[in-house]
């Protein structure tokens, strides 16, 4: 949203709107501010108990490797009951290698802050647009508006979601088809996308 938009609201009437349409759009605007300070705050508050369980994951984490590190230092020096060394170093094993899966489960929140940052970028667009009076009505600009949204997507399975809306297929459907896609793709592929 431009600065000059968030500063003051729309109040002028269009030309070509009645005051009643007007209203309408302005109201629309006013929701969609809710909306978008609303995953703006949510983002904020997730990245807080991310970086705080990432933190946490990763401390734990170094701590079983010199666990690990220290147990097998004392044995070279010390009688200690090779079924009871081994049964230690499995635990550790095993502890390290789930907090590396923990570690690695986090990385949804990546894409997660990543559509959320879309959504929110997308609906100051629409905000902007709507709010201009030379736009509103343009078929042009709400073109261009879709353009500059998809082009923002850095996932296929995004475009493809965006797509399929634009064509005009339900939301439920589109979401059921997209959950069924990356489905399949886990089943074939069990890597973890980074970007």
């Amino acid at each position: 949203m431009t600065e000059e938009t968030r500063q003051k609201p729309v109040t002028q009437v269009a030309s070509n709107l009645s005051q009643s349409d007007w209203d309408q759009v302005r109201e629309t605007i006013v929701m969609l501010n809710l909306a978008t300070a609303q995953v703006q705050y949510s983002m904020t508050d997730g990245d807080d108990s991310i970086n705080a369980l990432t933190d946490s994951f990763t401390f734990m984490s170094e701590g079983i490797h010199n666990i690990s590190e220290a147990l097998q230092s004392f044995a070279k020096f010390s009688d200690i009951d090779p079924a009871l060394h081994n049964e230690v170093m499995t635990q550790c094993n095993d502890v390290s290698g789930k907090m590396q899966q923990a570690i690695i489960a986090f990385q949804f929140y990546d894409k997660l802050v990543q559509r959320l940052n879309h959504v929110k970028n997308s609906l100051n667009k629409l905000t902007d647009l709507m709010g201009n009076q030379g736009s509103l009505h343009s078929a042009d600009a709400w073109e261009k508006l879709q353009q500059n949204v998809r082009a923002a997507y850095t996932m296929e399975e995004d475009r493809r979601l965006f797509d399929a809306i634009l064509a005009g297929t339900p939301i439920d459907d589109v979401l059921k088809q997209m959950i069924q896609v990356r489905l399949n793709e886990n089943a074939a592929d069990d890597d973890i996308e980074l970007f």
